[in-house]
C-alpha cells in the first residue's frame, strides 16, 4: 500500500497548496455583496465534455460541433503505410491541416497515432523500434507547432488502435517497449501537455521507483515526467474489469479506483464506452466517474450504452444530461464582493468565491485575469501564483482576491464592469472567447468575443 499512500500525500499537499496560493490580500474598503445562482445549462467549455472522433484524412462537420455542445475532437493518424519508411511531408501536412481546422472551429485536439485501426491490424506495428521513434520525433515537431490547440496525446503506436495490446512487442508490450515509446513522446511533446497510456497499471510499473519515493506536491504540479502521464479507458464501465483495463494481479476494481481517485486529480482521464457497458447500473457509472475524475468521452461510441444513459434517470433528471454537465470542471460563482463606486487613482478591491461541481479540475494552465471595463478602456490584473489545475471538486471553496489600480485618467463617463477571464495562455488563443472558461451561472453574463465573465456592472468611477 505504499504507492497509494504516496498518492494520498500528493492529494493532501495539493489541497493545502490550493488554499495558500489563492490568497491575494485585498485593501480595506466598503464592498457590495452579490450572490449568484448556478446554471442548469449545457456549457461549451474547452478541454472537457464529449468528443467527436475524427481522422487526419477525413475531418467531418467541425464547424457544427460547438453548436452540439462539443469542444473536443480525437484526431487519429493512421501510419500503416509507413511501417518501413519515414513519414512524408504530405503526411505531416495532413496532420497540420487537422490542427488548423480545429483551431478555426474553436476546438481542442486529443491526438493518437497507430499502425492500423481495425481488427486486422494485430501485430502489424513495426518490429524496428528506431522506425517508431523516428515517427514520434517527426510527429512531435507538428504537435509542438500546434501545442496551443493540443489537449492531450494518447500514447498509441503499439498494437492495433495503438491500445498497447497484441503488438509485435508483446501482449501487452514489454515494459521496455512501453517505457521507450512513452518517454519519447514526453520528450517530443512540450510540457505541460499530458500523455495518456491505456491502463493504470502501465503508469505504476513504468514509474515504480518514483511512486515509491514521492513525498511532495512537485510530482502533481508539472515538475516531473510522472506528473504529465494519465490514462484512457476505451472499454469504460464494461464490468468486471473493462476488458482487461484493470488486469494487474492482486489489484481488484475497487483498489484500482482508489489509486486512480488520487492519481487522476492531476492528469486527465477519459475514453469511450463499449456495448456491454449498457448493462452497468447508472448509479455505479456516476460513482466511478466521480472517482476517476473523468474529463471526456466519445460521443459516437458506443451508441447502445449512450442511449441507455439517455433513457435512465439520475438525480431527478436525465442521466445523460447529468453526466454531460459534469464532465471535467464546472466552475460556479457563489459570491462576489466589490465596491459599487471608487475614485480614479485609488484601488478597487474584490473577492470572488467559487466552487467546482464537475468531476475534475481544469487540466491545463490558465491565465486568471480580472479587469475593469468601461467602453473601450480596460484595466487588467492577472493574478500570480494562482493555478486553476488545483481547483478540483475535492478542493472545496475557491477564493480569489485582488486589487485593481485605477489610473487617474480613467474615464468616468460610462459605468464600469468588473469581469473575470479564465483564458488560454497561448498568445494565439488568449483573447479568443471560444477557448476561455465560462462560469456556470445564468446571472453572470459572458462576453463571448474575448471570454469575459461579468461579475459586477454599473461601478461608478469618480474623478
Amino acid at each position: 500500500m505504499k504507492k497509494l499512500n504516496s498518492a494520498a500525500a500528493w492529494a493532501r499537499m495539493l489541497s493545502v497548496s490550493c488554499l495558500l496560493n489563492l490568497a491575494v490580500q485585498p485593501s480595506n474598503g466598503a464592498a457590495t455583496e452579490r450572490l449568484f445562482q448556478p446554471s442548469g445549462q449545457r456549457l461549451v467549455n474547452p478541454e472537457r465534455g464529449f468528443y467527436s472522433p475524427q481522422t487526419t484524412t477525413h475531418l467531418e462537420g467541425l464547424e457544427q460541433l460547438r453548436g452540439r455542445g462539443i469542444s473536443l475532437i480525437l484526431v487519429e493518424m493512421d501510419l500503416r503505410a509507413f511501417k518501413e519508411r519515414d513519414l512524408t511531408q504530405e503526411k505531416l501536412d495532413e496532420l497540420r491541416g487537422s490542427f488548423s481546422a480545429a483551431r478555426q472551429a474553436g476546438l481542442k485536439v486529443i491526438f493518437r497515432a497507430a499502425y492500423g485501426y481495425t481488427d486486422r491490424d494485430y501485430r502489424t506495428d513495426p518490429k524496428d523500434m528506431s522506425r517508431m521513434l523516428g515517427h514520434v520525433r517527426q510527429i512531435g515537431v507538428v504537435l509542438t507547432e500546434n501545442a496551443d490547440t493540443l489537449f492531450a496525446v494518447q500514447a498509441g503506436f503499439l498494437g492495433p488502435w495503438g491500445e498497447w495490446h497484441d503488438s509485435n512487442w508483446g501482449d501487452p508490450p514489454s515494459l521496455d517497449a512501453r517505457r521507450t515509446i512513452l518517454f519519447a513522446l514526453l520528450d517530443s511533446v512540450p510540457a505541460p501537455i499530458p500523455v495518456q497510456v491505456r491502463r493504470p497499471m502501465f503508469i505504476r510499473d513504468i514509474f515504480a521507483s518514483e511512486l515509491e519515493s514521492s513525498n511532495s506536491s512537485d510530482a502533481a504540479l508539472g515538475a516531473s515526467r510522472l506528473s504529465r502521464v494519465g490514462w484512457h479507458d476505451d472499454a469504460f464501465m464494461a464490468l468486471p474489469d473493462d476488458m482487461g483495463t484493470y488486469a494487474e494481479p492482486e489489484w481488484g476494481r475497487e483498489r484500482e479506483l482508489g489509486w486512480c481517485d488520487l492519481h487522476n486529480r492531476y492528469a486527465p482521464f477519459g475514453g469511450e464506452t463499449v456495448g456491454t457497458a449498457a448493462s452497468t447500473p447508472i448509479e455505479q457509472v456516476v460513482r466511478e466517474m466521480e472517482q476517476l475524475h473523468i474529463s471526456y468521452l466519445n460521443i459516437s461510441y458506443h451508441p447502445k450504452t449512450l442511449q441507455r444513459w439517455r433513457e435512465s434517470k439520475f438525480a431527478g433528471g436525465d442521466a445523460f444530461d447529468y453526466i454531460e454537465h459534469r464532465f471535467g470542471y464546472r466552475l460556479v460563482a457563489q459570491k462576489f464582493l466589490c465596491a459599487s463606486e471608487v475614485r480614479a487613482g485609488e484601488r478597487l478591491s474584490f473577492e470572488l468565491t467559487m466552487t467546482n461541481s464537475g468531476f475534475a479540475s481544469p487540466q491545463l494552465p490558465r491565465l486568471v485575469t480580472f479587469a475593469l471595463i468601461s467602453g473601450d478602456r480596460i484595466e487588467r490584473l492577472t493574478l500570480k501564483n494562482v493555478d486553476p489545475r488545483q481547483w478540483g471538486p475535492w478542493s472545496g471553496t475557491i477564493v480569489l482576491r485582488g486589487e485593481i489600480p485605477i489610473p487617474k485618467d480613467f474615464s468616468g463617463n460610462d459605468p464600469a464592469k468588473l469581469a473575470l477571464q479564465l483564458a488560454d495562455p497561448s498568445p494565439r488563443l488568449t483573447n479568443d472567447g471560444r477557448f476561455a472558461i465560462r462560469l456556470a451561472n445564468d446571472d453572470v453574463p459572458f462576453l463571448e468575443k474575448e471570454g469575459w465573465n461579468v461579475l459586477a456592472e454599473n461601478i461608478a468611477i469618480h474623478k
